[in-house]
């Protein structure tokens, strides 16, 4: 990637806060959701249990990996297990960024990072180095795997090398998922500049790639270090890495580095490729008046992740045995971080439907991406200038995906919403166990916010058809009374709460709205107010 908000109150209070001006929703339109056999849409290959990882960026890793007191940090320990226990799965954690791409690995350097991860400082570029105590934070993960990230930026392929030996020797050759060289190589510029206008060109630094000198660096650094690292047979290395496009230049993502011709030209001739990895990022950071149109327009996401399907579709006809992955993910880019756009329930909504539209069309797996006072993180890890180690808004959507995933093997289609006049920011999508659909997430981004919005909450009811020996369907909830713009003091998803206070644990029964759903003639009557998204278990 190149490129606050103050401590939560409670919920009780945050609720008591509403008094008298709550109201109850309004009934809206009624829609009907069909839900075919398995066997009779199109649905995804089998959804990995590890499909929710993280990705954290070089230095700010060790502020999430240990608190200020040297130790393993149990909050952020916490809440991956909040996620990942939920499908049985291990966390995939991805190590590096841009500032990894063109740092240096010191062996004699006792610090695990330098410069620290900090709000004005979270991405030195240029000028960031690791040392060999940076590995052993990995180890404050234990059920984890790593893609660790090892310099393509510099012409120098020993740096490379060096990374690579020190990884495995730190982390553990059975605790690393793959080795990845470079970080967005698409963006590497004759005249690119780092931290304090520090030139960052050739011949020091890789200038311009095509697709044929992408290929041809790419497989120069990882056969250096296959010969030099002791490495499992097979596929063991994540390519491409391509940097995320947005607006006017979105179409981009269908041909920069394309995987097709890099494939042509022999970038995978060893048979050691084992993801094809893509950025995502899908604007800029706005203001709260953005936050409709910016992230909860669901054609314009839609639209955005449609643009991979020819190298999903490709890798998959070609080289089924590779994955096509979003390895760098957040929901806009800021230097100055809003909050107030990056980090609301409207946020945390957008990333459920991103999670489950990539599901849908074949995306193998997403890493979220966490670093310093970023704006869209999924918690502050350790209290820092000026704002205390918190949950996020956006780390809701994490158990409400997982939960979706389940812990059997699922495939996911995303289902007809048909009838009346529903919002446009709707969609329906089924997780199927063999073929059978068990879990039904319904996401309804229509923008509703309690202190802006002029009317009662909207709601739409929707007739949703389950297989015939199903007699009720349990609904859990994602939402806020406030709306769209509610911070995560006032979110709860199946009643419960994440906190800096719970030390990351779950607090449950914060809201008793889980509901029981009789199914009649076939058929579960749902209600799903604007600005929320329930999760149905058949």
């Amino acid at each position: 990637m190149r490129a606050q908000v103050p401590k939560q109150t409670s919920l009780i209070l945050a609720l008591a806060s509403l008094g008298s001006t709550a109201t109850l929703p309004r009934d809206g339109p009624s829609l009907t959701v069909k839900v075919p056999a398995g066997s009779d849409v199109d649905a995804s290959a089998e959804i990995d249990p590890n499909f929710c990882g993280l990705a954290f960026e070089q230095s700010s890793f060790v502020r999430y990996a240990q608190g200020d007191d040297g130790n393993i940090n149990a909050f952020s320990a916490n809440l991956i297990d909040a996620i990942t226990l939920r499908t049985g799965g291990i966390p995939i954690i991805r190590l590096g960024g841009t500032s990894a791409d063109y740092g240096k690995y010191l062996p004699g350097q006792k610090e695990p990072a330098l410069p620290p991860a900090e709000r004005d400082q979270y991405q030195v570029v240029g000028n960031t180095t690791i040392g060999p105590s940076y590995w052993d934070l990995a180890k404050n993960f234990p059920d984890a795997k790593y893609m660790v990230e090892v310099p393509l930026a510099t012409t120098n392929v020993s740096e490379a090398v060096a990374w690579a030996q020190s990884a495995v020797q730190g982390i553990g050759i059975d605790n690393i998922h793959s080795i990845q060289p470079g970080n967005e190589a698409n963006l590497y510029s004759d005249n690119f500049r780092g931290e304090g206008g520090i030139r960052l060109g050739p011949p020091d630094y890789q200038g311009k790639l095509s697709n044929e000198t992408y290929v041809g660096n790419w497989t120069k650094y990882a056969d250096a270090i296959l010969e030099a690292v002791d490495l499992p047979q097979g596929r063991f290395f994540t390519a491409f890495d391509v940097s995320s496009h947005s607006g006017d230049e979105v179409e981009a993502e269908k041909y920069v580095f394309d995987v097709q011709e890099c494939f042509d030209l022999g970038i995978d001739k060893k048979n050691i490729i084992k993801d094809v990895s893509h950025h995502y990022y899908q604007r800029s950071a706005g203001t709260a008046a953005d936050l409709a149109s910016g992230l909860m327009n669901m054609s314009v996401t839609h639209n955005h992740l449609d643009q991979y399907q020819g190298h999903i579709d490709w890798l998959k006809k070609n080289r089924p045995e590779i994955g096509f992955i979003l390895n760098e993910v957040g929901n806009s880019l800021s230097q100055t971080n809003e909050y107030e756009f990056q980090n609301r329930l409207g946020s945390a909504l957008w990333q459920v439907d991103f999670y489950l539209y990539s599901m849908a069309i074949g995306v193998a797996r997403i890493n979220y991406q966490q670093i310093m006072h970023a704006g869209y993180n999924l918690w502050l890890p350790v209290a820092s200038v000026g704002f205390d180690a918190q949950v996020f808004a956006n780390f809701y959507s994490q158990p409400f995906v997982a939960d979706f995933i389940g812990t059997s093997s699922s495939r996911v289609a995303q289902l007809d919403v048909s009838g009346g006049n529903g919002p446009a920011n709707l969609a329906a999508y089924a997780a199927y166990e063999g073929d059978a659909a068990k879990r039904i997430a319904i996401a309804n981004l229509d923008y509703w916010n309690k202190t802006s919005s002029n009317m009662e909450r909207p709601s739409v009811t929707l007739d949703v058809s389950v297989p015939a020996d199903v007699k009720s369907v349990n609904v859990t909830h994602l939402t806020s009374p406030g709306g769209a713009g509610a911070g995560a003091d006032s979110i709860t998803y199946a009643g419960s709460q994440w906190t800096y206070e719970s030390s990351g644990k779950e607090v449950k029964n914060v809201r008793n709205d889980t509901e029981q759903v009789t199914v009649q003639n076939g058929v579960a009557r749902i209600k799903v107010e604007s600005s929320e998204a329930v999760l149905l278990w058949l």
